[in-house]
């Protein structure tokens, strides 16, 4: 049977938006740069050109420039996408790249609680993103939440605003920058920026994540020296495809170290048993295996009845009682060791959670 497709609602075609419809998505407090959203041919589209009183500065017309310069080489599904540099009639130089239909990180956290996948996967690309960049020798230099974007549509990452980015093949510009609260200490201080400079900003940023398995790892990330950080996005990858981080796994192998010790401290702690009371190792008397005499002046034990002690081996010139041989000799049992189960179960889960 044919079943066709349909609108489930009145189609509609808007016509193509000109000059006039552009519309104004920001404009940067205490920066240089607005953002116009336009729809081209029926797909949304943004310019990113400079505010008045920057347009025409050689200045700002060269960091617009750059930008472009280093966004257009980067291709990741991570990254707004850039598509050409042009003059507009109106608005001067512009940048002309991908619409993205999101939020910053910053709302996104404000939003409430999600689930640890969702921050997992926010994480992830984030570090996907930089991780790319850093392999074509590009260094973001103003990686923070407002600079981060997470679509409506999936929480997709899209990483935005190389305004203050720098490259190895750029060679103008180099002047350490970035946003004073999450940019790395030798930065702030008129240092030059590097691949670690980018990863004290990406653990500021973690450390914005309410999940407690980013904190050793922010905390590692926002050393104040550079090398007490990870060396790369990779090794901060890998820190957090780990079930268990260094920190956890410390308190895990002290947890079962104490497991260990319970049976020797249950030992520890029982009454010593009265000395008047037999061993529950001792042996059945001898008695009971027959009863031997002893010729004076004489060593050697003679048994009455060998016939009756079929199992017992008499040794000429031993002295005292036949020991019984190893099928006479009473079994006995080592009591098992003991713990309560429940109690570590319930230990360990409460071991676990702290690192969730």
């Amino acid at each position: 049977m044919l079943i066709s497709s349909e609108f489930f609602g009145d189609p509609s075609v808007q016509a193509p938006a000109g000059s006039s419809a552009r519309e104004l998505v920001s404009s940067s407090e205490g920066g240089y740069s607005q953002i116009w959203r336009f729809d081209r041919g029926g797909r949304f589209r943004v310019l990113k050109c400079l505010k008045d009183g920057f347009r025409g500065d050689p200045l700002y017309e060269r960091l617009l420039q750059k930008e472009f310069e280093i966004g257009y080489s980067l291709d990741h599904e991570g990254i707004c996408e850039y598509y050409s540099f042009k003059k507009d009639t109106e608005l001067g130089s512009c940048i002309e790249m991908e619409w993205v239909d999101g939020r910053t990180l910053e709302q996104f956290l404000s939003e409430g609680k999600h689930e640890r996948s969702v921050y997992d996967k926010i994480v992830g690309e984030i570090c996907s993103a930089l991780s790319y960049m850093h392999a074509k020798q590009v260094l973001h230099r103003d990686l923070k939440p407002s600079n981060i974007l997470v679509t409506y549509n999936g929480n997709n990452v899209k990483l935005i605003d190389f305004g203050l980015s720098d490259a190895d093949f750029s060679s103008i510009l180099k002047t350490p920058a970035g946003t004073a609260v999450f940019a790395a200490p030798e930065v702030r201080s008129g240092g030059k920026a590097s691949v670690r400079s980018d990863l004290y900003s990406l653990g500021m940023v973690m450390s914005l994540f309410p999940v407690r398995k980013y904190t050793p790892i922010a905390r590692r990330l926002c050393s104040q020296k550079p090398e007490g950080r990870y060396s790369s996005v990779a090794e901060v990858q890998k820190a957090l495809k780990s079930d268990m981080p260094a920190v956890a796994g410390i308190v895990f192998v002290l947890f079962i170290a104490v497991m260990a010790l319970v049976p020797l401290f249950e030992r520890w702690s029982r009454p010593a048993a009265p000395a008047s009371e037999p061993a529950s190792t001792v042996a059945e008397p001898v008695e009971a295996l027959g009863t031997p005499s002893v010729i004076p002046g004489s060593n050697d034990v003679i048994l009455n009845e060998v016939k009756n002690l079929p199992d017992t081996t008499v040794i000429p010139g031993s002295t005292g009682n036949p020991a019984p041989t190893k099928k006479q000799l009473p079994k006995t049992t080592t009591p098992k060791k003991t713990t309560d189960t429940h109690l570590i179960d319930e230990l360990f889960r409460q071991a676990t959670e702290l690192f969730e």
